[in-house]
């Protein structure tokens, strides 16, 4: 909390520029706002501005952290990329 009692919270933004965030899912919920004013485009184009690997797509993101949930951690292995063919 602050000096006024207000709760302190990060803005996102600032997390990325200090590399606090490692992933960024980011699903537009009106593809046709003004990107201007779109807080959602301004916090998905500062990932990429920030090589912040970036998922927009529900289903891919869904995908994603499913894949996360049913694979154990001590089952993933660190590869070369040549491995992958």
């Amino acid at each position: 909390m602050d000096e006024f009692g207000q709760l302190k919270q990060p803005i996102v933004s600032n997390l990325m520029h200090n590399k606090e965030i490692e992933l960024f899912i980011g699903i537009p919920v009106d593809t046709l706002a003004d990107p201007v004013n779109d807080s959602y485009y301004r916090m998905r184009r500062t990932a990429v501005d920030l090589n912040i690997p970036l998922i927009t797509n529900a289903r891919l993101a869904e995908a994603f952290i499913n894949a996360f949930l049913d694979v154990p951690l001590d089952s993933l292995d660190i590869r070369e990329w040549s491995e992958y063919k």
